[in-house]
């Protein structure tokens, strides 16, 4: 999804008019329309005061390249500071860390519960593309690919991704609501 058509996503999920939205943001609804249809892009600020406006985090329409260990790790190291989170592994007889049984979790049971959301969409989509005896044919398979909802585990991540309660540690029961006014 491009930065317009997750603006338009947002604002549809939320009900509200890209007027409306001009008004939470404090930008011009021609503007909003034009990053919506992609002929504008938002600069950073601005994105800041549509996600405000709509709820969000900034980083719903942030792509993140994750190519390194290092970009890994400091995206976990980072959770550990800011959330409740568990890590867990068994040891071995020296007391060290079976690296092959880390595990990691949340405290947060709804950060939780949505991860099991998103998990349960990608194993339906990973099944479907797996399982080629339920099929009677390579055609029908591919067939029922084409038919499925194509965009299913993107719809999904949105979906989980549309919560405003905060997670922070030592922070418990505060989310961002948006009421909008009535045009």
């Amino acid at each position: 999804m491009t930065t317009g058509e997750k603006i338009k996503h947002f604002r549809n999920l939320r009900g509200i008019s890209q007027g409306t939205l001009g008004q939470l943001s404090g930008i011009n609804s021609a503007t909003i329309k034009k990053y919506e249809y992609g002929i504008r892009n938002p600069k950073p600020d601005q994105l800041m005061k549509i996600a405000n406006a709509l709820g969000i985090s900034i980083n719903v329409f942030m792509d993140f390249d994750i190519e390194t260990v290092s970009d890994v790790l400091s995206l976990i190291l980072k959770m550990d500071e800011q959330l409740d989170m568990n890590l867990e592994a068994e040891r071995y007889e020296d007391g060290s860390f079976n690296p092959s049984t880390i595990r990691i979790s949340f405290k947060n049971s709804l950060l939780n519960h949505r991860l099991g959301v998103y998990m349960k969409a990608r194993e339906w989509q990973e099944n479907l593309l797996n399982d080629t005896e339920r099929f009677s044919s390579e055609e029908e398979h591919q067939r029922a690919i084409e038919e499925a909802p194509s965009k299913y585990l993107d719809a999904v991540k949105q979906s989980i991704l549309d919560d405003s309660k905060i997670v922070k540690k030592g922070v418990r029961g505060i989310s961002v609501k948006i009421y909008p006014e009535n045009e």
